[in-house]
């Protein structure tokens, strides 16, 4: 390599450095989120393509690249990830690439670096995410696939007995629901007593959950759970797991339109109800959701539709018992990194 190239190289880079460094914040991503980078880094090491190649001849015939690479990578993983003590507990939290909100930035905080619990920075508050369903290898997570539970909202779940104390609980509760799935239990009401037993497998956003909410006397929704953050209600309408749902066709079965009619008859008289729910039941609705339950072990094809369906009504959540067992276990996952991030407080 000639003394002129690397001049110019020099050059090159500092000129693109110093550009970099003039803007704003808000401009980075138009500046180099158009490919731009990868492009670099391709020049920088080509990947590997299917050639027949060993892994190891890759390697070694990219060696000085690849080292180039390694070190950014290792500069980035030493000099982006902060340490420190985050509301009374030691973690790194560390960027994250998927930044869906204008007003707030989310992150990644977990005794590792680049690893952990997401989380989200918004008005002030820090909020830990869990994943809302059953997202299936392959499938990109957006921010409608996850529930975000504010610290002090935690809290409070955990001083209103909302949470169990004993991790061994969170697992053994799940255990149960597993079983039932998997003896395919068809009882609604064994079911109906589970999630009120046990509202935080919900992503821990009830304190309580209550069984049979009349809003009226043609009005009764399986469940209404109180939200911890503002002790508003949500609706909960729930079938047994193994109703059908579908044709052969594909398209819904009448026991499906029925389902979907009961969440959106609920949902309308709590909106249109709002003033005489509150003062003559006592029961506050304010901007309410309802989470409509069914179906289990379902195809592809038919989770898609279900997801289809949901996006005709935005306070309406589909959820399946795959999707509620997947969020359950990433809740009790939650729980257990949280406290076990107050047991290190305690102890350190």
């Amino acid at each position: 390599m000639s003394d002129t190239d690397k001049e110019k190289l020099d050059a090159l880079l500092r000129e693109a450095a110093s550009i970099i460094r003039s803007k704003a914040d808000s401009e980075i991503p138009a500046l180099l989120g158009d490919g731009i980078v990868d492009e670099f880094l391709g020049a920088m090491a080509p990947r590997k393509s299917d050639t027949g190649q060993t892994i190891y001849d890759y390697l070694l015939a990219n060696k000085h690249r690849l080292q180039v690479v390694a070190l950014l990578r290792r500069a980035i993983h030493q000099n982006y990830s902060i340490s420190g003590t985050v509301n009374g507990h030691r973690c790194f939290v560390s960027p994250d690439f998927h930044q869906w909100f204008d007003d707030g930035v989310v992150f990644l905080q977990g005794k590792e670096r680049f690893a952990g619990l997401i989380g989200l920075y918004q008005n002030g508050q820090i909020k830990f995410a869990v994943a809302a369903r059953d997202i299936r290898a392959g499938e990109d997570m957006g921010p409608d696939d996850l529930l975000f539970l504010n610290i002090d909202e935690y809290r409070q779940l955990e001083s209103e007995k909302a949470i169990p104390a004993s991790l061994g609980d969170l697992d053994s509760v799940l255990e149960e629901l597993g079983r039932m799935l998997g003896e395919r239990e068809e009882n609604e009401a064994k079911y109906q007593s589970f999630f009120t037993n046990n509202p935080w497998v919900f992503g821990a956003q009830y304190v309580r959950i209550d069984s049979h909410t009349a809003l009226d006397n043609e009005n009764i929704p399986d469940f209404t759970g109180v939200r911890a953050r503002d002790h508003a209600r949500d609706i909960i309408e729930i079938k047994q797991p193994f109703m059908p749902l579908f044709c052969q066709d594909g398209s819904f079965r009448a026991e499906f339109h029925r389902a979907w009619q009961q969440a959106e008859d609920y949902l309308e008289f709590a909106l249109s109800d709002t003033d005489f729910l509150y003062r003559r039941k006592g029961l506050r609705f304010d901007n309410p959701h309802c989470n409509l339950l069914l179906g289990y072990d379902l195809s592809p094809d038919q989770s898609a539709a279900l997801r289809r369906k949901q996006k005709m009504h935005p306070r309406i959540t589909i959820l399946t018992y795959n999707d509620v067992l997947a969020l359950g276990k990433n809740t009790a996952q939650m729980i257990k990194t949280l406290k076990g991030w107050d047991h290190e407080d305690r102890s350190g």
